[in-house]
């Protein structure tokens, strides 16, 4: 009886689970066989298709806004139309009831709202697709926020992610158009993502995080997260008084912008973490001009190296040298199988030469990166995850800044932190700027490939298999390799000496440039042709 029981408990759900994945996969099917009816025998254009499809997502609910919206970013596997209607999807929730955000409340923290709080406001501030804010006091007085996460959001989610698996494997395999896509991969990566954005426990130690490196400063406030008070559904922060900052008054909105791009080039280039939804609904104005970051659902990381091939990539862009922009972009990581150098060449040109023939306001480093990635689309060129979510944070960032303050350039920021040195210590000197960068990468990565290297050899055990012969032809060019070696590393320790005494002009100069740093190059130089030379006579 009493399985009988949980059965008949348990159909409710079983019976909505189905009824969601037949209602998913008759809109998947019904779109398709639309698409497949005006493209094969209408011959229309991919304009309506993607609306058609915008509008499908959007009546599918969160899950597949979100899609829709990870979608737009991908420059490297849809036409700019098709981003563009994907990028008008928004999520259209009301709020959830009162009672349910106090019980969810009461739920997480095991006591009653009347215990936590001195006063809990039951409309609430802002709702959300994933949770809705409200407005509380601790018994000591303090004004803060309580963010609840949405009943039952992380539950739909898994539910719509298992359906929207299941669609993208049946269409990866039964359309060969799609298989380039990576549809299962794609829908992997969303679904983590909106995993991680659901966890309210996880943004609270971002925000602990960017509040402590954020503290006392005159430009940024971050409204700290209240300890003992965040779970994984609850999380309790102080509540920051200011105005959106789309709202403040016309003479301040240029400072307001050049506050928010400078400690978005400090996030990118120096902490490499950042806040991944700078809109103007997250950002705030505070009475003595601070600007206040909200909502750390979305908190990326770059690692080292992507930091200074991004920094690579903006110094390229900024100086208009269109072979360090395409080393540069090589090097953030977007591999395809059959990528030549060569063939991106002539696509920067004409970008930088677009670019040059307009005001640097209306520059656009994602733009740049879309037009790269467009151009790679039939070289199987990828964007990795990382860089999909610097793009769409980049996009926000000038959205909210060119809405903010039009006259205001980015590029203009770039250029100013470049010449300070707070963009990896970018040198002073024109002419030196991508030698002195290059050289301090490679210094960078030497000791980590030296170790791989060693450690390969180590595992192969075959550090120390030498074979000794007793031969003078073999002493003899043993002792020519060795003299050769000695003279690479002199020459090597020469240019990364020079660059350092370039970079930090020390000593007499001529022309602006330090003599003893010259001298260094001069020999260096010499140097490498001997070693040439030395080459060509073996």
């Amino acid at each position: 009886m009493a399985d009988t029981s949980q059965a008949r408990s348990g159909s409710p759900p079983r019976r909505s689970a189905l009824w969601r994945a037949l209602r998913i996969s008759l809109a998947f099917i019904g779109f398709v066989c639309w698409w497949a009816w005006h493209r094969g025998v209408m011959r229309c254009d991919d304009h309506p298709v993607a609306e058609r499809f915008a509008t499908l997502l959007q009546g599918l609910g969160t899950t597949f806004v979100k899609l829709g919206q990870h979608l737009s970013l991908r420059a490297d596997l849809l036409p700019e139309a098709a981003q563009q209607a994907l990028a008008r999807l928004q999520d259209h929730v009301g709020a959830f009831p009162a009672e349910q955000a106090r019980q969810a409340v009461e739920s997480a923290f095991g006591r009653p709202c009347a215990q936590l709080f001195a006063r809990f406001d039951l409309v609430p501030l802002a709702a959300a697709s994933v949770a809705q804010i409200h407005r509380a006091a601790l018994p000591d007085g303090t004004e803060v926020i309580v963010k609840i996460r949405r009943p039952g959001a992380a539950e739909a989610v898994e539910s719509d992610m298992r359906i929207l698996r299941m669609v993208a494997t049946v269409a990866q395999a039964t359309l060969p158009p799609l298989r380039r896509w990576g549809l299962v991969a794609i829908v992997d990566e969303i679904g983590g993502n909106l995993r991680l954005e659901m966890d309210l426990a996880r943004e609270a130690r971002f925000v602990r995080r960017f509040a402590d490196a954020w503290r006392g400063s005159p430009d940024i406030v971050i409204p700290d997260a209240i300890d003992g008070l965040c779970t994984s559904s609850v999380m309790v922060q102080r509540f920051s008084s200011g105005v959106r900052i789309d709202a403040v008054a016309a003479p301040e909105r240029e400072a307001c912008a050049r506050r928010l791009v400078d400690s978005y080039v400090t996030q990118l280039f120096e902490h490499g973490l950042f806040h991944g939804d700078p809109h103007p609904g997250n950002l705030f104005v505070m009475a003595d001009g601070r600007v206040c970051l909200h909502d750390f659902g979305i908190v990326c990381r770059l690692d080292r190296r992507l930091r200074r091939a991004l920094t690579a990539f903006a110094l390229a862009f900024v100086e208009q040298d269109a072979d360090w922009v395409v080393d540069a972009w090589l090097d953030l990581g977007l591999v395809g199988a059959q990528v030549e150098r060569r063939a991106f060449l002539p696509v920067v040109q004409s970008l930088l030469a677009e670019c040059a023939e307009r005001p640097l306001r209306e520059w656009s480093l994602p733009a740049a990166l879309g037009r790269l990635v467009s151009a790679g689309r039939s070289r199987a060129v990828r964007l990795p995850t990382d860089l999909l979510m610097l793009t769409r944070t980049m996009l926000l960032l000038e959205g909210t800044v060119r809405a903010l303050a039009p006259a205001f350039s980015i590029f203009e920021t770039l250029s100013r932190h470049a010449a300070a040195g707070s963009m990896q210590q970018a040198p002073q000197h024109e002419a030196s700027k991508r030698l002195a960068f290059e050289m301090g990468s490679a210094a960078s990565n030497l000791p980590a490939l030296v170790a791989r290297r060693l450690h390969g050899a180590l595992a192969r055990e075959r550090l120390l298999e030498i074979a000794i012969v007793p031969d003078a032809r073999l002493q003899e060019g043993v002792d020519r390799a060795s003299r050769r070696i000695a003279l690479a590393l002199v020459t090597l320790g020469l240019y990364i000496a020079s660059s350092l005494l370039m970079q930090h002009a020390v000593g007499p100069q001529w022309g602006g440039m330090p003599l003893l740093a010259l001298a260094g190059y001069a020999l260096a130089i010499r140097f490498t042709f001997s070693i040439a030379r030395g080459r060509a006579r073996r």
